[in-house]
C-alpha cells in the first residue's frame, strides 16, 4: 500500500458514502495507521440561499493498512474566505 492508494480511498469514501467530494490537505503515516486531513464543502445550498460564503469542514480520517476507514471526525468548520480556524 502506498500514499496514493490511501488518498484515493479517502476521496472515494467522502464522494460515495457522504456525497461530498473533498480535497486532501494533509497525510501522515503513524506506524500501522494513516491520518488524513480532508477539506470538504458543507451546507452549500443553505449558505447560497442566504448569500453567504460556503462552509468548509476539515475532517481527520484514520485508515489502516488494509485501506479500511476506521474513523473520521470533523475537526473544525469555517467560512471559505475566513482565516479563523477552530470555528465549530
Amino acid at each position: 500500500m502506498n500514499i496514493i492508494e490511501v488518498v484515493s480511498t479517502v476521496e472515494k469514501f467522502f464522494s460515495d458514502v457522504l456525497k461530498r467530494p473533498g480535497v486532501i490537505v494533509g497525510i501522515l503515516r503513524d506506524q500501522d495507521l494513516w491520518k488524513v486531513q480532508i477539506e470538504v464543502a458543507e451546507e452549500v445550498e443553505y449558505m447560497r440561499k442566504r448569500a453567504q460564503d460556503d462552509l468548509l469542514a476539515m475532517y481527520e480520517v484514520t485508515v489502516n493498512n488494509d485501506l479500511e476507514i476506521l474513523a473520521f471526525e470533523r475537526k473544525y468548520l469555517r467560512e471559505r474566505d475566513s482565516t479563523d480556524i477552530g470555528k465549530t
